[in-house]
């Protein structure tokens, strides 16, 4: 059975959802309960250890100049989408931190 990932319209939540027999509605958002997702294109999932993947984060790391925020931002922004549920990396609201740091800006803006 696929595992099929989802990005929801209205609160920009992620999520995977796994597909049984012939269920091919789209699942509702678990944050909000929105309908309005949208499947994702999703990459081959292949087998990593937890080793493995802590060395490809950090040579991947390795090759960002820590002096140059637009590296460092782009490095966050690219791996943002890779953690878990409700967890703010990844957000709409991270992207748009991750920008602010790229131009030189803060984190967060009080609203």
């Amino acid at each position: 059975m696929p595992i099929y990932e989802y990005q929801c319209q209205s609160c920009n939540a992620q999520y995977e959802y796994l597909v049984r027999g012939k269920d091919q509605d789209f699942p509702d958002c678990p944050r909000c309960g929105s309908q309005d997702v949208q499947k994702l294109i999703s990459s081959a999932s292949i087998g990593r250890s937890p080793s493995q993947k802590r060395e490809d984060r950090a040579k991947a790391l390795s090759e960002v100049d820590p002096t140059k925020p637009h590296e460092v931002a782009g490095y966050f922004k690219e791996r943002g989408s890779r953690f878990g549920d409700g967890d703010f990396r990844g957000t709409k609201a991270w992207g748009e931190a991750v920008d602010r740091v790229a131009e030189g800006g803060p984190t967060l803006v009080n609203t």
